[in-house]
C-alpha cells in the first residue's frame, strides 16, 4: 500500500487516483525557495497544505528529527522531498521536473555567497540520486515496448472507470480524472516520447475510449447533445464532504478559463462556467475537447 493510501484512508481520492502522488512531489519540489528557505505561495492552497500535513504526521514516527522542521527549513524540506522521491514517484514524468527544479535550485545557491554548504550538499545528493533513478528506469524501460506499456495503462485506467471507481463525481469530471492519471503514467510516456504517428494513433483510441465510456455512464448515444448541467452534476452527499472536489480543483490547477476551458469547467464546482464552453453539447465534443487540452505540447 502507497504512503497516500496509508495516511488518507478516508479519502477516497486518494485511495482511486494514482496521480497525487506524483503531481503532490513535483509541487513539493517546486515550491522549495533558496531565497526564503521555505516552502513557498502553498498557503493559498488548502489541498495541498492538507497532503503535507497529512504526510508529515506519517513520516514523523520514522524521522522526528527531520519532520521537526519541514515547515521551516529548506535543509529539513529537501531531505524530506529526497525521501518522497525515490520512494513514492513511479514515473519519469514526475522525477524529471523534480531534476529540473533541483537544478534551478543549484544554481540559486550558486549565485548566493556564503550559501549554506550543507544545503548545497544535499541538493548535490539528491541530484545524483535523481539522476540514478532515471537511469534505472531508463533501463527498465528499455526491456518492454513502451507502446505496450501505454496500452495497457489504458485499459486499467478505463477498467477503474467503468467499475465505478470514479462514480461520486460528474460524469465529464469522471472524464478529466481518467485523463489525469494518463497524463501522469505509462500512457502520458508514450505520447510525449513516442514516434508522431503511434502517438496520434493511441490519442484517436483515447478519444473513443473515454467517448464510449461517457456515453454508458449517461445512459445515451454519445453523439446526442444534453445540457451541459448534467454532465456537470454531483451527488449532493459528495458535494457536502470536499475530498474529491478539493482534489479536482488541484489537479487542474494548471488549466485556465482561456486556455483549457473545458478542464476548468468540469474541476470546479460551483464557478461559473468559462464563457468558451458551450451550454448544449454532446460526450463526443466534451472528451474530444478534454483529451485535446490535457494532452497539448504544453502540458502533456
Amino acid at each position: 500500500m502507497s504512503l497516500f493510501k496509508q495516511c488518507f484512508p478516508e479519502m477516497q481520492a486518494c485511495q482511486v487516483l494514482e496521480s497525487i502522488p506524483e503531481k503532490f512531489i513535483v509541487d513539493f519540489a517546486n515550491g522549495l525557495d533558496v531565497v526564503d528557505d521555505h516552502l513557498r505561495h502553498q498557503q493559498n492552497r488548502p489541498f495541498f497544505q492538507r497532503l503535507k500535513e497529512g504526510i508529515s504526521g506519517q513520516s514523523a514516527a520514522r524521522q522526528q528529527a527531520i519532520n521537526a522542521a519541514v515547515h521551516d527549513g529548506l535543509q529539513a524540506s529537501l531531505t524530506w522531498l529526497t525521501e518522497l522521491t525515490l520512494s513514492q514517484a513511479k514515473t519519469n514524468f514526475a522525477v524529471s521536473q523534480v531534476n529540473d527544479r533541483v537544478n534551478a535550485l543549484m544554481q540559486d545557491t550558486a549565485n548566493i555567497a556564503h550559501y549554506s554548504a550543507d544545503t548545497r550538499e544535499l541538493l548535490l545528493e539528491l541530484s545524483d540520486k535523481v539522476h540514478l533513478w532515471m537511469a534505472n528506469n531508463d533501463e527498465q524501460l528499455k526491456r518492454i515496448d513502451s507502446v505496450q506499456r501505454g496500452q495497457l495503462h489504458l485499459d486499467r485506467v478505463l477498467s477503474q472507470w467503468s467499475a465505478g471507481r470514479y462514480a461520486a463525481i460528474p460524469i465529464a469530471s469522471r472524464c478529466y480524472v481518467a485523463l489525469e492519471e494518463l497524463r501522469w503514467g505509462a500512457f502520458g510516456e508514450v505520447i510525449r516520447d513516442g514516434e508522431v504517428q503511434q502517438s496520434q494513433q493511441l490519442i484517436e483510441t483515447l478519444k473513443n475510449r473515454v467517448l464510449t465510456q461517457m456515453a454508458q455512464d449517461y445512459g445515451r448515444n454519445g453523439h446526442a447533445r444534453h445540457d451541459i448541467r448534467n454532465w456537470l452534476s454531483w451527488q449532493q452527499d459528495t458535494l457536502q464532504t470536499p475530498d474529491w472536489p478539493e482534489t479536482l480543483s488541484w489537479l487542474a490547477d494548471w488549466s485556465t478559463d482561456v486556455r483549457q476551458p473545458m478542464c476548468r469547467a468540469v474541476t470546479q464546482p460551483g464557478a461559473a462556467l468559462p464563457l468558451r464552453i458551450p451550454r448544449i453539447c454532446s460526450a463526443e465534443r466534451i472528451a474530444a475537447t478534454l483529451v485535446d487540452e490535457v494532452f497539448s505540447k504544453e502540458h502533456a
